[in-house]
């Protein structure tokens, strides 16, 4: 083909297409030459339609045209508020069974449930310490009935001092629990030299070894292989998994021993002297007000407050989780964050720290002279408020040390 044709097939290559341009070429070609007189070139072009294989006029290269085409996917942008793009992207940071979850954690719900549970705790403790208190002082007036006590009672509407003192209703809630342990056989379970430890310990401390006991019970299924998973989704609090239920129930649970070892020492000696302070409380009230109605035990509210504070740290821990670290996570993953290393991702939480540290935090108000020492270091007596401070401190400067050390490892 001379230049001058191949210039002009170019314009029209330009101006037709290549379709078009095949189909012009063709039949000037079939015009101009003479039968029998087809260069290679030409019997090719004139053949293209009748040979499968053979691809026609493209400007693509053969071993692209072999790959076949290719098609682009199109992924549609979506709305990562609608969507909370933090159950797609930042879920997969851990391997908690709950990351695959479609709930979309939030913080209503959560503070509704610790507001609500934290209400009804304490209704049901008063109503149970009320009932508790008439039930034994009945139990001693019918014992103890005299004329005296009767006409004061009825006529002045004010306690006589022949009233039940609390004393007598703790010696009266004694002789319950032994009657408990001999109608339930405990006596044949465990040893005697036990149940009379238990027995003559205060009642502050008795209901420490009772939650160290259930503590104890969620630590037996803890290391139990098949039951991790399980343990995990319904004893551990994860912000991202949409429960709220879970901030109870983690209170309770340790999987660690040395976890759990620490938080039960800690329990029996902190817990419980939280408890002598609600019954001193209620003394110091009953000598000041003699007309107020004496109380058989405070232990239903401790219970009220323990669980109310292991709610606070669970709602405090949720919260944080959501409102700080959610949006560091989601930033990054948006890059958006000016630092190059990820922060340290969402993980669940568990244990009785918070209960432990409300605990704490009551007996530094309460007996803001007292002495305390470490268990590393106990030739060393500190000030109570100056420990609850530099537990406090110490919680906040591992939170940090934790997240530097997660960023520095990825």
């Amino acid at each position: 083909m001379r230049p001058s044709c191949f210039y002009s097939s170019c314009r029209l290559l330009r101006h037709q297409g290549p379709t078009k341009f095949t189909f012009t070429l063709r039949s000037h070609l079939q015009k101009t030459l003479r039968p029998g007189h087809h260069t290679d070139f030409q019997i090719h072009l004139l053949r293209s339609e009748n040979i499968g294989n053979v691809r026609k006029f493209s400007s693509t290269c053969r071993v692209l045209a072999q790959l076949g085409r290719i098609d682009v996917k199109k992924i549609p942008i979506t709305d990562r508020e609608s969507n909370f793009a933090l159950n797609e992207d930042i879920l997969h940071e851990t391997h908690h069974p709950d990351s695959t979850s479609n709930r979309k954690p939030v913080i209503w719900k959560p503070f509704i449930f610790f507001v609500g549970v934290s209400i009804l705790g304490l209704g049901l403790a008063v109503d149970q310490t009320n009932r508790d208190t008439a039930q034994k002082i009945e139990h001693i007036r019918e014992h103890q009935g005299t004329f005296p006590g009767w006409f004061s009672k009825t006529f002045t509407g004010y306690a006589s001092y022949l009233d039940p003192s609390d004393s007598q209703l703790q010696q009266l809630r004694k002789l319950e629990k032994l009657n408990f342990i001999k109608e339930y056989g405990l006596n044949n379970i465990f040893p005697n030299h036990l149940l009379t430890w238990y027995i003559n310990l205060g009642e502050g401390k008795q209901i420490c070894c009772i939650l160290a006991l259930i503590n104890l019970q969620i630590f037996a299924l803890w290391q139990m292989p098949r039951l991790v998973k399980s343990m995990t989704q319904r004893f551990t609090h994860f912000p991202l998994s949409g429960k709220s239920y879970t901030m109870i129930t983690s209170t309770f649970s340790h999987s660690s021993a040395l976890h759990f070892g620490f938080n039960m020492l800690a329990l029996y000696s902190i817990g419980s002297t939280a408890h002598d302070f609600l019954t001193h409380r209620l003394r110091a009230a009953r000598d000041v007000d003699p007309v107020r109605i004496p109380e058989s035990t405070p232990t239903y509210h401790f219970l009220a407050f323990y669980i109310f504070a292991g709610l606070a740290a669970s709602f405090g821990s949720h919260a944080y989780s959501l409102l700080i670290r959610a949006p560091r996570l989601l930033k990054w993953r948006q890059g958006l964050s000016k630092g190059t290393s990820p922060p340290s991702p969402i993980l669940p939480s568990l244990g009785a720290s918070g209960a432990i540290y409300g605990c704490l935090t009551m007996t530094a108000l309460a007996f803001p002279e007292a002495h305390v020492s470490l268990i590393f270091l106990p030739w060393i007596p500190l000030k109570i408020g100056n420990a609850v401070f530099g537990a406090m401190l110490f919680d906040f400067i591992g939170i940090e040390i934790v997240e530097s050390l997660s960023r520095s490892g990825n």
